[in-house]
Formats: C-alpha cells, sequence, structure tokens
C-alpha cells in the first residue's frame, strides 16, 4: 500500500482545488481557541497554507508560527504561497521532533488528526509536551466526525482507515496527557476540542 507521505505528495498539486474548507467556520474555530497577538504557534499537518493567513492576524508581526507537514510537496506549495516574514516551515513527522518541549502557547491540529493512524494517544501526549505552561492544544475539523470518516473511506485505500475517534476518546486523551478540557464542540459543523496545560 502506498505510504501516507507519498498520498499526500501525490495530491498536494491540486490539493486547493479538491479540498473545501469553509473559512467562515475555520475562524470560528479559531476564535473559540482566543489566540493573543506575540503568541508562539505550532500549525501540525499544515498542508498548503490554509491556516496561516488567520493565524497571522492574530499572532501579527510580534508573534511566530511554525508549520509542519510530512510531506514536502505540501510544504512547497505552502511555501509558494507564503508572505510572512515570521513564518518556519519544516518537513517531517513531528512526533520525532523532541527540541521544541515547553516552546509553544497553541499547537493546532486542523483537518489532519486522523493522520496519526494508530498513534493517536501518543501524537496527543507528545504534542502536549510542546506546549508552555497554559498553553492550548487544538485538535480541530470544520465538518462533522461522520463526514470525516465517511470521506476518508472514499478518498483512498491509503487514508479510508484513519478515523477521527469520538470526543469521549478524545478527552480520555487530553486527560491522560495532563490537558484539561476547556472546550468541545461535536455536532454536523464542526468537531472541535481544546486543552489547557497546567
Amino acid at each position: 500500500m502506498k505510504s501516507q507521505k507519498y498520498f499526500f505528495n501525490s495530491v498536494a498539486g491540486t490539493w486547493d482545488e479538491t479540498c473545501n474548507h469553509d473559512m467562515i467556520k475555520v475562524e470560528y474555530i479559531l476564535d473559540l481557541i482566543e489566540i493573543k497577538a506575540g503568541s508562539y504557534i505550532l500549525d501540525v499537518g499544515t498542508g498548503t497554507d490554509i491556516l496561516i493567513p488567520s493565524l497571522y492576524q492574530r499572532v501579527t508581526q510580534s508573534g511566530s508560527i511554525k508549520a509542519i507537514d510530512l510531506a514536502e510537496k505540501m510544504i512547497e506549495m505552502a511555501q509558494q504561497k507564503n508572505k510572512y516574514e515570521n513564518v518556519i516551515f519544516e518537513c517531517g513527522n513531528v512526533l520525532d521532533i523532541k527540541d521544541d518541549e515547553d516552546a509553544y502557547d497553541h499547537v493546532i491540529c486542523y483537518s489532519m488528526f486522523p493522520h496519526f493512524q494508530s498513534r493517536k494517544a501518543e501524537a496527543v501526549d507528545r504534542l502536549a509536551q510542546k506546549l508552555k505552561v497554559g498553553g492550548k492544544l487544538t485538535i480541530c475539523h470544520s465538518q462533522s466526525r461522520e463526514d470525516i470518516n465517511n470521506l476518508h473511506k472514499r478518498v483512498d485505500e491509503t487514508v479510508k482507515e484513519d478515523n477521527l475517534p469520538t470526543m469521549s476518546t478524545m478527552k480520555q486523551y487530553f486527560l491522560d496527557a495532563g490537558l484539561e478540557v476547556i472546550k468541545e464542540v461535536d455536532n454536523t459543523d464542526m468537531f472541535v476540542i481544546i486543552g489547557c496545560k497546567s
């Protein structure tokens, strides 16, 4: 079977045309996170730069954004669109990078968490370690959990088993990682869970 990296590299060139992200819902989700100017953000699975313009509006020039993705073609597409000096791009697996503990005010996984596959609990734990005290981990989708899971089943063999867990399972992952769940939205429009590191 094709690897995830191969799959996402193969679709990077047409990603923006084939994936429809409702930016009204995305902005609503980012408002829920309450990002302050000057924040340091890790955008996990950045893809082709969906969040970065909206994140920049919130962190302003005084903050910074690190955007990471497993697929180098996704990173290349994002870099081509990027017009901000305070955004750093990195290609790699975020779970294998250990030199950024306690570094971020926000770690955001938008429309990508199912792709951690069998490493979901580990992912929440590792991402929580990257937060400063008082920092927030947000896992979010601008579609419902059911829609996300059905979409992955149809798209490609590579991602058909990449499911978004139930909210109760996600909450347990957060608690096990030492995060206090401060916001949860699980409806027909979106899926959002936000946890704070104490």
